[in-house]
């Protein structure tokens, strides 16, 4: 009977390296990481355009900081002028609003695709348009009877005066359509600014 044991051969599985996965098994497997990648990819993309427009609005309060500043400064009135897709800011020189040009800091700035902006002054929301003409443009063409005429109607919604005052006050947002967070950039008649956060 021992023998009989002994001599038994109990059945096993022999495993070939070379039989990989089946092809059931692979598509699953491509298929968990697409819906992972995809999952990923929104929720990145969504952080990254709350971050644009904290960025872009932070950096509103700053410039303006910066222009009220130097128009003390420098005893010269500067205003600003916003788009939809912008702003730019302005001296008043000549009897007439000039932009600002030759400065890096204080450039025209235009916003990421996608971001807009609101504004309301003093409590009034007020309808804004996109730029009329890029900045580029305007200095291609400054020789024409029509472009110095436009330059003359230019005139900024709010005022950074030399007295260290804004006026009128102002509450500009700035967001991305289907984005649920927005960024307020707020200008007060004292001459101070904050910037605060929506999830209206």
């Amino acid at each position: 009977m021992q023998a009989n044991i002994n001599n038994s051969r109990i059945p096993t599985r022999h495993f070939n390296a070379g039989e990989g996965f089946t092809l059931l098994e692979l598509l699953v497997v491509v298929v968990i990481v697409a819906i992972l990648f995809t999952y990923t990819t929104l929720a990145i993309r969504s952080d990254s355009a709350e971050d644009i427009i904290k960025k872009e609005a932070q950096r509103m309060e700053r410039l303006v900081q910066l222009a009220l500043e130097e128009s003390i400064l420098r005893g010269e009135e500067y205003g600003l002028e916003i788009y939809l897709d912008g702003y730019r800011f302005l001296r008043f020189a000549d009897n007439q609003w000039l932009p600002i040009s030759g400065d890096k800091i204080l450039r025209e700035r235009e916003l990421p695709l996608e971001m807009e902006l609101e504004m309301r002054l003093e409590e009034t929301e007020i309808v804004i348009e996109l730029a009329s003409e890029p900045m580029a443009e305007q200095k291609l063409d400054l020789d024409t009877e029509s472009d110095d005429e436009d330059k003359k109607q230019t005139k900024p919604q709010i005022y950074l005066l030399s007295s260290g005052e804004i006026t009128p006050e102002f509450d500009v947002r700035f967001y991305i359509t289907g984005v649920k967070t927005s960024y307020f950039v707020k200008g007060f008649f004292d001459g101070s600014l904050k910037t605060e956060v929506s999830d209206l």
